[in-house]
């Protein structure tokens, strides 16, 4: 799924508070600095991996959307900060065990053919390397309590969303488990710190990122669609007096796993 849609204000919505993106450097730099150099795979805009230079990470990445390489270059002062391809995670153009790592940041579950890019990320990996992927928190043990604040509207927008047929759906491997299973007894799955993300939410600027399709899962459907459930949930809100403008606090949490060659 190719981003270069959301190039222009992808960094206005996907940044990291900064206490939750120094919690996700503790926890990348260990593994990646003795795993150099590092791919990354959807590199996008380097929200992760400019950082992870900065911390002394040798890095190189991979991108369908060349807007979004573009607007790496832009973010990065106008120069390529380290090697940069327009490619295909499930066809990379690379040498076999050229890389230590690969790092796949919340993108396999936009990839259909993920087994393909799990295949092409062994490919590329020398031995001992890893690849190192995060999914969104909850997926390998449902059943494990873990502190989370939920905005208040949360279960009302999702519901809404199913009537309107306007659906949630992950086209890839959202799911470690999924990755675990399918590469059997050839890597050693292991999971690394969960990092939480702290932030403060209005129904208003939802709504407003619901309508506008800021998000991928809602690209697949027409405008109109879109914004009839964003009538909805509005309507609702006028109805019971629910402030478009106050701010919740909401807690998720980033899984990250590290799949290590055998």
């Amino acid at each position: 799924m190719s981003f270069d849609r959301a190039a222009e204000y992808y960094d206005a919505t996907r940044a990291l508070p900064d206490e939750a993106m120094a919690d996700l450097l503790c926890v990348l730099v260990p593994e990646l600095a003795a795993r150099q150099p590092c791919l990354e795979i959807g590199v996008g805009t380097g929200r992760i991996a400019l950082p992870l230079r900065e911390r002394g990470i040798d890095m190189a990445g991979i991108d369908i959307a060349q807007a979004m390489l573009r607007r790496l270059v832009g973010n990065a002062g106008g120069v390529s900060p380290f090697p940069l391809a327009l490619a295909d995670a499930t066809r990379l153009p690379l040498a076999d065990a050229s890389f230590g790592s690969v790092l796949a940041v919340h993108v396999l579950h936009l990839i259909p053919g993920w087994r393909d890019a799990i295949e092409e990320a062994f490919r590329v990996l020398r031995p001992g390397g890893a690849l190192i992927a995060s999914f969104p928190g909850g997926n390998a043990d449902p059943d494990r309590p873990r502190p989370r604040a939920a905005a208040p509207w949360a279960a009302l927008l999702w519901d809404a969303a199913r009537r309107h047929g306007v659906l949630r759906t992950r086209h890839g491997a959202g799911d470690p488990r999924q990755i675990a299973d399918y590469l059997g007894d050839r890597a050693v799955a292991r999971r690394l710190p969960e990092v939480r993300v702290n932030e403060l939410r209005t129904l208003g600027a939802t709504l407003l990122h619901l309508e506008g399709q800021v998000y991928s899962w809602t690209w697949p459907y027409p405008r109109e669609q879109v914004l009839g459930l964003g009538t909805e949930i509005r309507s609702w809100a006028a109805q019971e007096g629910v402030s478009l403008e106050q701010q919740h606090p909401v807690e998720s949490t980033l899984e990250w796993w590290a799949f290590e060659l055998a």
